[in-house]
C-alpha cells in the first residue's frame, strides 16, 4: 500500500523542527480525531480512530447497535442501524449485536474538524511544553548561546542550539542591547513553561502599581498566551552570577560563595562575596591579575560597572564597604527600626549617593537581600572636625537603646514598672543574681542612697518598703527559675 508522502513529510517536520516525535504526533492526531467526532452529529459517539504507523492510512470505525427502528433505545452514546441496513455490512448479524461500519473522517462536520484542530493544537503545545521541562527545567540560571530569529515589538524569538525557541523579553533587554535577525546572543535562563504576556489591569491592592492612561491605579500581571517556550533574560541578577560563576574557578568549587546581589542593569551592579578559605582573597578571585576576570563579565554586560564587596559579619563592617567609594566616618545602626544612618564628611556626599541615588539604593538592597531584612539608609552630613563629636553622638545613642533594652528584660523578669528598674540599675544591679548576690539589709541600704551618675547628677533613691518590695520580686524570680531547671 502506498505511503501517504505528504502526511509522512509533516511528520518528519515536527520531529527536526519541533522535537515531538512520531509516535507522539500520531497518538495526538488520533485523540484529536476521536475528540471531534464524539461532538458530530453526523456519526455515533462511539468511534474508534487508527493510523497505520507504516502507510499512515487513516481508518474510523463507529460503534453501532442493530435496533428494529434506527430510533430505538439502548446504551448511552451509542447510535442505532435498522436490521436491514445492518445485514448489507454483516448478513448474520441479529437485534441487539454491535457492529462496527467504517467512516470516512471528513463526514464528521465543520464544527468537528474545527474542533479536532483545536485539540490537535493543544495536544501539540502539551508536548512542545514536556519537552521543554524535561530539557530545561534544570538549567535554569545557566547561560546559553541562541540565535535572534525574529523580532517583534522588541521582543527578540530566538533558536536554541540545541532545538526549541527561547523569547528574550523587551524588560529582560539592557536599554544598550542592539540585535537584528541572526545575530548570536548569550542571556541566562530566567523561566522554562508557558509563554507569559503582561496584561494590564486595575489593582486590587496587591503587586506593583503604575498608572494608566486614565489616572488610576493599575499593575502589571502575567497571563498564559499558550506557548510553551524558554524565557530568557539579560537583566536579571541570575545573568550576573553566572558570568561570574564562568570567569572565577573559586566560586566554581565553592571557595569564594556570591551572597547576594543587587544590580541596575547596563549601569551598575553591587556583589557582596565570601571567601570560606582564609587564605583566599575573594575580591581578588573574582576580579583576577589586572582584571583578567571581570573584564569579559563587563565587557559582556555592555560597560556595565560591578562593584565586588567582601561580606563580613561584623554588620557594621559590611555596611561601610557596602557603601563604598564613599567614606564614612561612623555608622548608627537601629535593627529594630531597621535603619542605618551613616554620617560622612561634606566631601562624601556625592559618592555616598551616587547619580540619581543609585550606590545609596544598590547598597540597600544589597543589605536586605543579605540578612532577608529591609534596611532604609540615610546619611549626615558633617565637618570633618566633628567627626570625634560625631562618634560620641552615635556612641551615646547606641548606650541609650542597649539601655532601654535592659530595663525592659529585667522589668519583665522583676515584674515591676520601668521607673523603678531604672534607679535600680542605675545603682548597678542589672539582674536578679545580682540583686541577691547582696544581703538584704546591705540592698536597703544601697537603695536608699543618691549618687552621682557619668553626668554629675543624681540618682535618685527608693525607699525602704520599695527596696524591699524590688528584694522580694529577685528572689521569686530566682526561684522560678530554680524550679524551671529542676
Amino acid at each position: 500500500m502506498a505511503i501517504n508522502t505528504n502526511f509522512e513529510k509533516e511528520l518528519r517536520g515536527f520531529e527536526r523542527d519541533r522535537g515531538i516525535k512520531r509516535e507522539t504526533m500520531l497518538s495526538t492526531i488520533v485523540d484529536a480525531l476521536q475528540a471531534a467526532a464524539r461532538k458530530s452529529p453526523f456519526c455515533s459517539g462511539d468511534v474508534k480512530v487508527t493510523i497505520d504507523p507504516v502507510t499512515l492510512a487513516f481508518k474510523a470505525e463507529e460503534t453501532l447497535i442493530v435496533a428494529d427502528t434506527p430510533q430505538a433505545t439502548g446504551a448511552a452514546g451509542s447510535a442505532y442501524i435498522s436490521l436491514e441496513e445492518a445485514r448489507k455490512i454483516n448478513p448474520n448479524v441479529s437485534l441487539g449485536e454491535k457492529i462496527q461500519r467504517p467512516i470516512d473522517p471528513r463526514a464528521f462536520g465543520r464544527i468537528s474538524a474545527q474542533m479536532a484542530k483545536q485539540a490537535l493544537v493543544q495536544g501539540i503545545h502539551a508536548s512542545e511544553r514536556d519537552i521543554m521541562q524535561s530539557k530545561y527545567a534544570d538549567k535554569v540560571g545557566r547561560i546559553v548561546t541562541v540565535t535572534v530569529r525574529q523580532i517583534y515589538h522588541k521582543d527578540s524569538f530566538c533558536d536554541l542550539d540545541s532545538g526549541g525557541e527561547a523569547i528574550l523579553k523587551s524588560r529582560d533587554r539592557m536599554k544598550s542591547d542592539r540585535f537584528t535577525n541572526g545575530d548570536t546572543i548569550r542571556a541566562v535562563i530566567r523561566h522554562v513553561g508557558m509563554e507569559q504576556d503582561p496584561r494590564r489591569v486595575e489593582d486590587d491592592g496587591a503587586g506593583s502599581l503604575s498608572r494608566g492612561s486614565h489616572s488610576h491605579a493599575v499593575r502589571m500581571v502575567d497571563e498564559s498566551a499558550g506557548n510553551p517556550c524558554v524565557k530568557l533574560s539579560r537583566t536579571d541578577k541570575l545573568f550576573l552570577k553566572a558570568l561570574l560563576f564562568e570567569q572565577c574557578s573559586e566560586i566554581k568549587d565553592g571557595t569564594v560563595e556570591i551572597i547576594s546581589i543587587a544590580r541596575q542593569p547596563g549601569i551598575r551592579s553591587k556583589v557582596a562575596v565570601r571567601s570560606n578559605d582564609p587564605k583566599v582573597d575573594p575580591i581578588g578571585a573574582c576580579v583576577g591579575v589586572r582584571g583578567s576576570r571581570i573584564r569579559p563579565v563587563i565587557s559582556e554586560l555592555n560597560g556595565e560597572k560591578i562593584d565586588i564587596v567582601p561580606w563580613s559579619d561584623d554588620f557594621e563592617t559590611y555596611v561601610r564597604k557596602a557603601l563604598l567609594p564613599a567614606m564614612v566616618l561612623s555608622v548608627d545602626i537601629d535593627y529594630h527600626a531597621h535603619q542605618i544612618t551613616v554620617f560622612i564628611d561634606k566631601n562624601s556626599l556625592t559618592p555616598l549617593i551616587g547619580k540619581l541615588g543609585m550606590n545609596t539604593r544598590l547598597a540597600s538592597e544589597l543589605l536586605s537581600d543579605s540578612t532577608h531584612t529591609t534596611w532604609t539608609i540615610s546619611a549626615r552630613e558633617l565637618a570633618t572636625a566633628d567627626a570625634e563629636e560625631t562618634e560620641h553622638a552615635v556612641s551615646a545613642a547606641k548606650f541609650q537603646r542597649d539601655f532601654a533594652a535592659k530595663v525592659k528584660e529585667l522589668s519583665d523578669r522583676l515584674n515591676l514598672d520601668s521607673e523603678t528598674v531604672t534607679t535600680v540599675i542605675r545603682h548597678g544591679y542589672l539582674s536578679p543574681e545580682g540583686i541577691m548576690e547582696a544581703t538584704l539589709t546591705d540592698f536597703v541600704a544601697e537603695m536608699g542612697r543618691e549618687l552621682p551618675d557619668a553626668k554629675s547628677e543624681e540618682v535618685t533613691s527608693l525607699r525602704e518598703e520599695t527596696a524591699r518590695a524590688v528584694w522580694a520580686a529577685a528572689e521569686a524570680a530566682m526561684l522560678a527559675g530554680s524550679g524551671t531547671a529542676q
